[in-house]
């Protein structure tokens, strides 16, 4: 760590450095505004030209409170860092947030506070790098642009945390930072500029407790790779909280925010779960999230139904237990972000679309999966011979096959026990099968009585489809079932297994079954057609409708 000799430029005028790698001395740092040209660099920083310039001044300034505060070093970030380096500037700026905080005090200078003004109006609080200035220091002095003190961190604090919207508890240290969620410590920063795009992610290193390198030229990627480097450090699912900013035309989104200001709904947010202790997991790779997680489904009062991930944060004012995002399946356990399905807002591409918002939920005991999230959509895909990509259905594109259930409106849809679950779609109540998938199987149990398998598969250049039925309390089914909706899944079997299973209960398909029921026989029958509807998906398409007749 660099620092200025408060003594030394006090006595002689000239800027002398000492340098520490341990057993740092007390020193007082400065935080400020940039003033353009004015502001004096390391390796200019004893020249006769830059003893003209306002922030010599303020380096001057800073070491008179010093001395007088009984400490001898001070740190400024205009002269106290080579930025010719940029080993020097990536260390300095991952240390910034340890530096303000371990400093014995830090003196504000509101080079635009008159005696006239409000402090509200000063430049400092639309600075991106006050927040962690704002926060680390123990002791802090705020001084207007004549150097006449204002008051401190303490005195003040009512309108700082009013200004910033911090809590008071933050600002006074009362409460560490660890213990607010990652969305709301973000919220902070929507608002707040930066003079170049990469430091509005660099200032908010420390706030986050992560460290990365510096990266300038990178543009706005360097706010995706904050995120990443937060979910590397942290479960804590409030980061996915956010609601885009901008109005965005688009049904879909990736999960992670394309700027910080996309986080300002989540001034209030707060965590209703310890991340360290949280049953969750959350890891990322180069194009998405894999979390294990409860998977949840959100049912609206038209019987329509959208995937929600639970997150473990909330919002004050809600009866529920806790926040969820809608989301949209659209591979084997892959999701994307989906706007909510409103009630007004039906299927109709003319209405206008439902908000990107989060769904509060009641607590229900839910088993964990482990599921993809894409952090952006995919490109469409570019086929041979054609120049540009084809503009299709984002949902329709990242399928090839599909088997549609149409259920009788005796049960309804969540009522029934679907399998393999990564290759079912609740929303769209249907199988599918992927790109590279060309033998693929699926069953649902209907209700405690009967049972569905179904396979389809290519045979030359042919795709076959055949069902069946069967009835649960056969001789040999309730280990089949095991098999399908215990076991499938997790050891993956495909569809050879399946059909192997099968033929030891069942010499034939049967596309109707007789059950007893309590008080009656009840027929359950489907039949299987080829689908026309190309939303669905872009190769071969089937629909299966299911009937139920009940007879004394």
């Amino acid at each position: 760590m660099r620092l200025i000799e408060a003594r030394t430029l006090n006595q002689t005028g000239c800027i002398s450095f000492a340098e520490f790698y341990s057993d740092i001395p007390k020193y007082a740092i400065l935080s400020h505004t940039w003033d353009g040209t004015q502001e004096v660099a390391f390796q200019a920083c004893n020249s006769a030209h830059s003893k003209l310039k306002t922030g010599y001044d303020k380096i001057r300034k800073t070491c008179e409170l010093a001395q007088k505060d009984g400490i001898e070093y001070v740190w400024v970030d205009t002269c106290c860092i080579d930025k010719s380096s940029s080993t020097e500037l990536t260390e300095a700026i991952n240390s910034m947030f340890q530096w303000y905080q371990q400093a014995s005090v830090c003196y504000v200078y509101l080079a635009d506070k008159v005696e006239t003004s409000s402090l509200e109006d000063c430049r400092w609080f639309s600075r991106g790098w006050t927040l962690q200035e704002l926060i680390a220091p123990k002791s802090m002095k705020l001084f207007n642009s004549s150097w006449n003190y204002i008051g401190s961190k303490d005195s003040l604090m009512g309108r700082l945390s009013s200004i910033t919207s911090i809590d008071a508890d933050i600002l006074s240290q009362k409460a560490p930072l660890s213990s607010v969620c990652i969305a709301k410590r973000l919220s902070w920063a929507a608002g707040p500029k930066t003079t170049r795009v990469e430091d509005m992610a660099y200032c908010l290193l420390g706030i986050c407790n992560i460290n990365m390198p510096m990266l300038y030229g990178e543009g706005q990627r360097a706010f995706y790779r904050l995120q990443e480097e937060i979910i590397r450090s942290t479960y804590d699912s409030s980061l996915l909280a956010w609601t885009p900013s901008d109005t965005m035309g688009a049904e879909f989104c990736g999960f992670l925010a394309k700027s910080v200001n996309d986080f300002v709904s989540c001034s209030k947010m707060y965590s209703i779960t310890n991340p360290l202790l949280d049953a969750g997991e959350m890891s990322i790779s180069n194009k998405c999230l894999r979390l294990r997680v409860p998977e949840y489904i959100l049912e609206y009062s038209d019987l329509r139904y959208r995937y929600a991930l639970k997150l473990n944060c909330m919002l004050p004012g809600y009866a529920e237990d806790f926040l969820t995002i809608p989301m949209r399946k659209i591979g084997p356990n892959t999701f994307i972000r989906a706007r909510g399905l409103g009630e007004e807002n039906g299927h109709s591409e003319a209405e206008e679309l439902a908000p990107f918002c989060l769904e509060p939920v009641f607590f229900g005991e839910n088993e964990l999966h482990t599921i993809t999230l894409l952090t952006e959509l995919p490109s469409p895909s570019v086929q041979r011979g054609l120049t540009r990509a084809r503009s299709c259905n984002i949902v329709s594109s990242s399928r090839f096959t599909v088997v549609q259930i149409e259920l009788p409106p005796e049960i309804p849809q969540i009522r029934t026990d679907e399998t393999p679950i990564k290759f079912w779609d609740v929303e769209d109540c249907l199988f599918f099968g992927t790109h590279n998938s060309f033998q693929n199987w699926g069953a649902i149990a209907l209700d405690e009585s009967a049972l569905f398998v179904c396979f389809w598969c290519k045979k030359g250049n042919r795709w076959m489809f055949r069902g069946t039925l069967l009835k649960t309390d056969s001789e040999g089914v309730d280990d089949f079932w095991k098999h399908l909706f215990l076991f499938a899944e997790e050891f993956g079997y495909e569809q050879p297994t399946i059909r192997n299973l099968l033929k030891n209960l069942q010499e034939k398909e049967e596309s109707s079954v007789r059950i007893k029921t309590k008080s009656q026989w009840c027929k359950f029958s489907f039949r299987a057609r080829r689908a026309d509807n190309r939303n669905f998906c872009s190769g071969p398409r089937w629909k299966v409708v299911f009937k139920q007749e009940f007879s004394k």
